[in-house]
C-alpha cells in the first residue's frame, strides 16, 4: 500500500509539473503573438480620427511649405466637419498655421525695424556726405581764386577739416550698408528656416499617414 500511494503522488507531481509547464508555454505563446500583433499594426498606416488628423496636418505643412495664404484641405474630410471630432481637428490646423504665420512675422518685424533704424541712419550719411562734398568743391574753389595769398592757410585748415568729416562720414555709411547686408541674410536664413522646418513636418506626416 504505502509504494502505491508513493506511485500515485509521484504522478501527481508530475502532472501537476506538466499542467505547469503547459500553461507557462501558453503564455509565453500568447506573449509571442501580442507581440508580433503589435509589430504588425506598427507597420500599418495610421486610422480613424488619428488618419484625419495626419490628413490635416498634411495640408497645414503644405501650406506652410508653399507659403499659400490658407490650407487646401480634402474636400472629403471637410464634408465630414459636422462630426466634433473632426471639427476639432480642422480647427487645430487652422490655429496651428495662424500661430505659425504670427510667431513668423514677429520674427520679421524685429529683422525689418532694425533695417529702417539702419536703413535711416545710411540716408543720414549719405545726405551728410552731399553736403561735404559741395562744401570741400566751394573750398577748392575760393582757395583758387584767393591763390597762394594769405588768406589761403585758412582754406586749406578748412579742407582738411572737411576733408576728415567726409572720411568719417564715408565710414559711417559703409559700416550702415554693411549691417544692412547682415539684415538681409538674416531675412533670408528666417525664410530658409521656416521652410525647412516646414518640409521635416510633412515629411514626418507622411511617413505616419504611410505607416512608416
Amino acid at each position: 500500500m504505502e509504494v502505491r500511494s508513493a506511485r500515485v503522488t509521484v504522478e501527481d507531481d508530475v502532472t501537476a509539473a506538466l499542467r505547469r509547464a503547459v500553461g507557462f508555454a501558453g503564455l509565453f505563446g500568447l506573449t509571442a503573438l501580442a507581440a508580433v500583433a503589435c509589430t504588425a499594426r506598427s507597420s500599418q498606416p495610421a486610422s480613424g480620427i488619428t488618419t484625419d488628423r495626419l490628413i490635416a496636418q498634411e495640408a497645414l505643412w503644405q501650406a506652410e511649405v508653399s507659403g499659400a495664404p490658407t490650407i487646401a484641405l480634402p474636400p472629403a474630410l471637410v464634408a465630414r466637419r459636422a462630426d466634433p471630432k473632426v471639427a476639432a481637428v480642422l480647427a487645430d490646423v487652422q490655429h496651428q498655421l495662424a500661430a505659425d504665420r504670427t510667431a513668423a512675422a514677429a520674427r520679421r518685424n524685429m529683422v525689418l525695424q532694425r533695417m529702417t533704424v539702419v536703413r535711416a541712419d545710411r540716408d543720414l550719411r549719405e545726405s551728410q556726405r552731399a553736403v561735404l562734398s559741395l562744401k570741400i568743391d566751394q573750398a577748392y574753389e575760393r582757395a583758387q581764386q584767393r591763390g597762394t595769398g594769405g588768406n589761403s592757410d585758412p582754406l586749406q585748415h578748412e579742407l582738411a577739416q572737411l576733408k576728415v568729416q567726409m572720411a568719417k562720414v564715408n565710414g559711417d555709411a559703409a559700416m550702415a550698408n554693411r549691417q544692412l547686408n547682415t539684415l538681409n541674410d538674416r531675412m533670408m536664413a528666417l525664410a530658409n528656416a521656416e521652410h525647412a522646418r516646414a518640409a521635416q513636418h510633412l515629411s514626418a506626416v507622411r511617413d505616419q499617414l504611410r505607416g512608416g
